[in-house]
């Protein structure tokens, strides 16, 4: 794209930049023209993206400069003596110039310069930090990210107090432009995975991302049809910051609360900052309870429908298994519109106001539990398992993953329903064989239970304290400084 020049005719520049923006249609769009040193200026800001304020004290500042202090270096004597903006830079063309303004600070130009002065005096439109009600902890920070990148940014420097940390800010988007941040320690993080994942973002060839995270994702992880997920959510400052210790890389996409870790195999999706905010014994239980609940739900349900169908598969302890009342439809129905049932509050509740949501769920309960029971459509034990592995699917904190177990155990249901046991067990091979063949990021998804990795899975499950933590990170992460506890090595 030919880029613009600034023309010495401040005239020739207010008609290119207002041709650009179609004036008068774009009705935010302001210029403000005045005077410095006896030569024509001109402000050029939008409405609402700028400190008032700030702009009115630079501009008195700037107005009460004379003719004789500019004589020469113009744009030099501004930028070092005049303008009291911290953030302010030379801008040598206009098709940047446009660019910043539209991404919040503002553009001066004077005529008979050939350059102009870009001055940040913006303002941030953002809520306030909330504690994510998707990953709530009992204890621990209360804070979570925003829509805006520079604030989430500045949350992980908060905690990781690092010169080597680093944040690369890619601009993804022809139209939109939109900020997107690579975050991650320069002497820990694989160069080889920092390269790959830059290159990625750079090569997006679109005009904006609409969906700003998700759309990222989209582009990183490629066109699949594994449903799996490759990389991990998260609005917790504490648990980005955590990752970028242990050698990930996280991304932040300006105009969104969630940030992308990866990479992200499958254990990774099953973690929760509620379990290492507790002591070891505590928090490996809660680790073990989660990790039973993923289980839970994906084969719960098939696996009792298997043995209603096929009694004999069971052993003569456990013969009480099974429907004591059918019900009017077929059991194996009952379990695939069960399924669709819960998805469809699940659905509902979303788009629900919280004041009613309340009202929702009961009467979800009424509508496909007692009811449906009562008049003899569905067996009541299909709705206590289907509800058990509900239930299991909440504690799972990956919300995508939690979706793909939901999936996988409807899969299933189906396959038990039309091949009974050869069914299932095509469906326990088929789903393994899923697991085993997906990366995300060079990174096996089993890992580290697949290859096995002793000392990563142990401080896994065990939710080891800071003391007891490897000395040396995951080899599997390719780390640059492997050793997580550098005073016992320079004590050596």
């Amino acid at each position: 794209m030919k880029k613009q020049p600034i023309s010495k005719k401040l005239k020739d520049n207010l008609d290119y930049i207002n041709e650009q923006f179609n004036m008068p249609k774009t009705f935010d769009l302001l210029q403000r023209n005045f005077i410095i040193g006896g030569k024509d200026a001109s402000l050029i800001f939008i409405d609402g993206l700028s400190n008032g304020e700030l702009l009115a004290e630079i501009m008195k500042v700037l107005l009460d400069i004379e003719r004789e202090d500019l004589s020469v270096d113009v744009i030099k004597k501004l930028l070092k003596q005049h303008i009291i903006a911290i953030e302010i830079q030379e801008v040598e063309t206009l098709t940047e110039g446009i660019q910043e303004i539209l991404a919040g600070p503002q553009l001066l130009l004077l005529d008979g310069e050939e350059k102009g002065i870009i001055i940040d005096a913006r303002t941030w439109l953002s809520r306030s930090p909330e504690e994510p009600e998707s990953e709530k902890a009992t204890r621990g920070p209360g804070d979570g990210f925003v829509e805006t990148m520079l604030f989430n940014v500045t949350s992980i420097r908060r905690r990781i107090r690092d010169p080597k940390l680093r944040a690369e800010v890619i601009k993804v988007g022809k139209r939109s432009q939109t900020d997107v941040a690579l975050v991650y320690i320069e002497d820990i993080a694989n160069p080889e995975m920092v390269d790959q994942v830059r290159t990625k973002l750079e090569q997006i060839d679109v005009d904006g991302i609409p969906l700003a995270d998700k759309n990222i994702e989209e582009y990183l992880v490629g066109k699949s049809l594994n449903p799996l997920p490759r990389v991990r959510y998260t609005e917790r400052p504490d648990t980005a910051a955590a990752h970028i210790l242990e050698g990930y890389l996280v991304i932040i996409v300006d105009n969104s609360p969630t940030a992308l870790i990866l990479p992200a195999p499958f254990l990774a999706h099953t973690q929760s900052m509620e379990e290492y905010r507790q002591n070891t014994i505590m928090g490996t239980y809660l680790t073990l309870i989660r990790l039973i609940a993923v289980f839970i739900s994906m084969l719960l349900p098939p696996l009792w429908l298997l043995f209603s169908i096929q009694p004999d598969l069971l052993p003569e302890g456990l013969q009480f298994i099974g429907p004591k009342k059918i019900g009017a439809i077929n059991l194996g129905l009952q379990f695939i519109l069960a399924s669709i049932g819960i998805d469809l509050i699940r659905m509902a509740s979303i788009q629900t106001p919280n004041a009613l949501a309340t009202s929702l769920g009961l009467i979800g309960a009424l509508m496909l539990g007692e009811f449906s029971v009562q008049v003899g459509l569905f067996s009541s034990e299909v709705i206590f398992y289907m509800a058990i592995a509900a239930i299991a699917s909440f504690t799972i904190p990956g919300y995508e993953l939690a979706l793909v177990i939901k999936l996988y155990r409807f899969f299933l249901i189906v396959l038990v329903v039309l091949f009974k046991l050869w069914g299932f067990l095509a469906g326990l091979f088929l789903i393994f064989i899923i697991f085993l063949r997906t990366e995300s990021f060079g990174v096996p998804y089993l890992w580290p239970i697949i290859p096995f990795d002793f000392k990563s899975l142990k401080s896994y499950i065990l939710c080891s304290s800071a003391r007891s933590l490897p000395r040396m990170r995951p080899e599997v992460l390719r780390t640059v400084d492997s050793d997580r506890k550098p005073e016992k090595r320079d004590n050596k």
